[in-house]
């Protein structure tokens, strides 16, 4: 056999080979069982010229599928005549053009990996990225075999929706029993996009006027008891396509557009051509059933999957090791849509929040990867937020680096150069380089090297010579050789502020070596100086702001990320003192909170983002050692003086904001928050849960009820659970909100798997549940390995389900080299302990694997 194969099990981007074919023509005829589907595929297979026969092929394939027939050319073939190698089919043909015909069949009622064809609540679904084809049929399962699909899908009546990518080309009665759809995709594309659905389920629809007056009908179908709250998403797709079409001049090419939500799903949304699939947290949302964060998330992952259909569809990565081409790009166009919709300061803020809360983390932890790796041990595991919020950030440098315009001209020229094709991060670089030749060589340098760049900034100001010098200085240290890496071009966007709070000036300067200083003359006085505007760049700032320096930015700046960052590094520099008591730290925060009340009134939605401490997760990331105890008890002080010494205001606050508009209910549930902390206090918590009409202010009521452990929570908590136990994403959310609780126990953890809603074999409860547990790092803490441990067993069996799923469970463990010993040693423990389990999927093992090396 011609193929070889490392024997670590790694993947490496240098092993990558073009196709040395090409096919066309697919036609799929799919009779859908539940146990015995029929999957029945003919292609049009043309080698290169360069080729000389016999001609090899490598059919991907898996031990989901069960072989009926192959025919070469009509003639079929004897079982002597094709090779079987690790459940791919490998044929041997003597002619340059061919046409194969591969008849199988598959169980979908037995994937419980939701990998391929799948059974939820008694409808076929599928999902195909990254390799989920091979579980269908044999065929060329890799992003860059490109081709054009016609899908005939025929079954029982009892499943009166059939629907595949494309456009709708023909329907009606196969038997008595049974009917059929045909499906057409016009448009070449990869098996990764390929979707069916088939099921009892309902829609509501509407209708797009692209430019050129052409219609676009719009539908959104769920299941019969979900659909009513599906009219947002159907809005929001209308808003994404408008927004595509005035930004970037994207219009779309099908003349079908279908959203469809599930119960069952790996991942948040996938987006099949023309068939976008989501996952029931990601699509359904009212304001009795979603809260107002949750409107904005179903807005952007609609406006996200669409936003494929050109960056990933029409243009796709050529292997997985590019995924960020795509998945990168479409997240930012996603974040510049949702700026747009929402609050633009706002939008940024929680984006930048996200990636570094979660991602910086993950670039500086055991399993930390360049945006596009060299190698991997399990192609699922690229799916990280390095890949897509990292990604995105780096989309984000090009258009700071050039400007709106820079980048649209060399964003257009990426589309027209390769629409229909499988590209690589390095063509996109090279095409805004066409149109934008200053652009920096060592640019490409953020997808190759891994980690967290430090940019540290010092001043000096001479009053003599009425100067200012600013050096920045860039390192880049491997987080896992340790070794010192090359410079990256990194645009810091800063202003210089006076005394009174005047901007003496705005500018954007591109660091890209090691060492820069930059001297600033005329300047009159000693000026503040604020620096990464905007998050000009994802790197860590370090820089020595003084108390008096902050609170001018917090009470001057315009930028609003530089704002809240201002107040951000203000409690950090407290919290973080060694010279302060806890007292005098509560009092200095509380000095900087004061202002903020009368702005509430300017800007509510801003000003609770303000007042909102940052996850105790961004905290612990600032501790060489995390020590989430000490932190939580300097915090809750912290939090109760504020509380305490603010108490009218935040009554004002909460009873001067009732009306029922989003960014109301954000400025006064963050009164609530802090009212929370005060016994006197509590009955408003009771009070609002009763009393409200909304799903945010429900939340909001019901989590500090749990969180401070208030008498009446066990009342509230199964009052909730009696109302909503219909709603499977409600009910997620109720699991999750107990498993993150401070308070939680061993005792409570076991009552609460006990309950009968408990489900491993849904990723949402399973994440739910296991995920929110793993979050939960002052339970874990205060615990230690008994709480590790049993997080350890349930991804064990959630591997032998749903080995995906597993893999992305795994977050507590990845702490690892920060935990005090002996919990440190208990945990490798623990992980020697998962590697050694009988059947461990690659997934899962490969991940456990970086997390000890």
């Amino acid at each position: 056999m011609p193929f070889s194969y490392k024997n670590d099990h790694q993947i490496y981007r240098s092993d990558y080979q073009a196709p040395h074919f090409k096919v066309h023509n697919y036609e799929l005829t799919i009779t859908l069982d539940p146990t015995q589907t029929q999957i029945a595929g003919k292609f049009e297979l043309q080698f290169n010229d360069t080729c000389q026969a016999p001609f090899e092929i490598k059919l991907h394939g898996s031990n989901e599928l069960v072989l009926t027939q192959i025919f070469i050319d009509e003639k079929p073939l004897d079982p002597s005549e094709y090779i079987f190698d690790n459940n791919h089919l490998v044929l041997i043909l003597s002619q340059k053009n061919n046409v194969i015909e591969i008849i199988n069949t598959i169980d979908p009622s037995s994937n419980t990996a939701l990998s391929g064809i799948y059974l939820s609540n008694e409808m076929f679904f599928s999902d195909c990225e990254p390799q989920g084809f091979r579980n269908i049929t044999y065929f060329f399962d890799r992003p860059d075999v490109m081709t054009n699909y016609r899908v005939k899908l025929i079954a029982d009546k009892k499943y009166p929706v059939l629907l595949s990518n494309g456009n709708l080309i023909e329907e009606g009665e196969y038997s008595q029993t049974a009917h059929y759809a045909i499906w057409e995709d016009p448009f070449f594309k990869p098996t990764y996009l390929f979707a069916i659905v088939a099921g009892d389920l309902e829609y509501i629809e509407d209708t797009h006027i692209r430019p050129d007056g052409k219609p676009v009908r719009l539908r959104v179908y769920a299941d019969k008891k979900d659909i009513h709250r599906c009219q947002f998403s159907l809005d929001s797709l209308k808003k994404a396509m408008k927004w595509d079409e005035e930004r970037f001049n994207l219009v779309c090419d099908l003349d079908y557009y279908n959203l469809v939500a599930v119960d069952d799903f790996n991942s948040g949304a996938m987006e099949n051509k023309g068939l976008n699939l989501f996952n029931t947290s990601c699509i359904l949302a009212t304001p009795e059933t979603a809260t107002d964060n949750e409107f904005n998330f179903v807005e952007a992952v609609v406006g996200h999957e669409y936003f494929h259909n050109w960056t990933g569809n029409r243009i796709t990565c050529q292997d997985w090791f590019n995924l960020s081409l795509k998945e990168g790009l479409t997240v930012f166009r996603e974040q510049e849509f949702i700026s747009q919709e929402q609050h633009p300061g706002i939008r940024r803020i929680e984006d930048v929040n996200f990636l570094r809360t979660y991602q910086f983390p993950y670039d500086q932890g055991p399993l930390s990867h360049a945006v596009r790796p060299d190698a991997v041990g399990s192609i699922e595991n690229i799916y990280t937020t390095t890949t897509y919020e990292k990604g995105a950030e780096i989309i984000r440098l090009y258009q700071t680096i050039l400007g709106k315009e820079g980048f649209d001209k060399g964003f257009q020229r990426y589309i027209k150069e390769f629409d229909g094709m499988a590209a690589t991060v390095d063509d996109f670089y090279q095409a805004m380089k066409s149109e934008n030749p200053r652009l920096f060589d060592s640019f490409p340098l953020w997808y190759s090297q891994r980690g967290t760049p430090i940019l540290k900034a010092a001043t000096h100001y001479d009053a003599d010579k009425k100067e200012l010098r600013l050096s920045l200085k860039q390192s880049l240290y491997d987080p896992i050789s340790k070794a010192l890496q090359n410079p990256m071009p990194i645009p810091v966007k800063y202003a210089l502020f006076s005394q009174k709070g005047e901007i003496l000036l705005e500018e954007t300067f591109t660091l890209t070596t090691h060492e820069q200083c930059l001297v600033f003359h005329n300047i009159e006085e000693l000026p503040v100086i604020s620096l990464l505007r905007d998050f000009s760049a994802p790197v860590v700032l370090d820089y020595d702001y003084s108390l008096a320096e902050l609170k001018t930015l917090i009470a001057y700046e315009t930028d609003y990320f530089a704002k809240w960052e201002a107040l951000q590094n203000l409690v950090i520099k407290v919290v973080f003192s060694q010279e302060l008591s806890k007292t005098q730290m509560a009092h200095l925060i509380a000095d900087a909170f004061e202002p903020l009340f009368e702005f509430a009134y300017q800007d509510p939605a801003f000003c609770a983002l303000l007042l909102t401490f940052a996850d105790d997760g961004y905290y612990l990331g600032l501790m060489e050692t995390e020590n989430i105890l000490s932190l939580r008890h300097t915090r809750e002080k912290i939090e109760t003086h504020i509380a305490t010494r603010f108490k009218e205001e935040w009554l004002k606050l909460y009873h001067d904001f009732q009306d029922d508009h989003v960014d109301s209910r954000a400025i006064k549930n963050i009164a609530l928050q802090f009212l929370s902390f005060l016994p006197e206090c509590q009955a408003l918590i009771t009070e609002q849960y009763k009393t409200a009409t909304n799903m945010t202010d429900i939340s909001w009521a019901l989590k500090y009820a749990v969180w401070q452990d208030i008498p009446q929570k066990e009342a509230m908590i199964q009052d909730y659970y009696e109302k909503y136990q219909d709603y499977s994403t409600l009910i997620d959310r109720w699991f999750g909100l107990q498993e993150r609780n401070p308070h939680l126990t061993m005792e409570t953890l076991d009552k609460i798997v006990n309950h009968p809603g408990f489900n491993r074999q849904n990723p949402n409860r399973a994440r739910a549940i296991v995920g929110a547990i793993g979050r939960n790092r002052y339970a874990l803490a205060k615990i230690g390995t008994p709480l590790y441990q049993w997080i350890a067993n349930e991804i064990l069996i959630i591997d032998a389900i749903n080995s995906v799923t597993a893999a992305r469970l795994i977050t507590p463990f990845t702490k690892l080299a920060r935990l005090p010993n002996p919990l440190q040693t208990e945990v490798t423990a623990i992980i020697n302990g998962m590697m050694k389990a009988p059947n461990i999927s690659n997934n899962l093992f490969d991940q456990l694997k970086r997390i000890l090396q």
